[in-house]
């Protein structure tokens, strides 16, 4: 498989489109769950607008 270059370009001036809804996200609600200490820190990302699900993330102190 051939070296194919990739960068990750920050574009703060852009604004995501829910996928769900195509309204534009300025701002995407959270909600967690755990203390990220020991257990785990679960956290779901959804759109304000149409309250869908946009992902989810994990994080782990120890």
């Amino acid at each position: 498989m051939p070296d194919v270059p990739f960068s990750v370009v920050k574009r703060n001036e852009l604004v995501p489109m829910c996928p769900f809804c195509g309204v534009q996200l300025p701002e995407v609600y959270m909600k967690d769950k755990g203390s990220g200490f020991v257990e785990g820190k679960n956290v779901m990302y959804f759109c304000p607008h149409c309250s869908k699900v946009l992902g989810f993330g994990q994080s782990r102190m120890i």
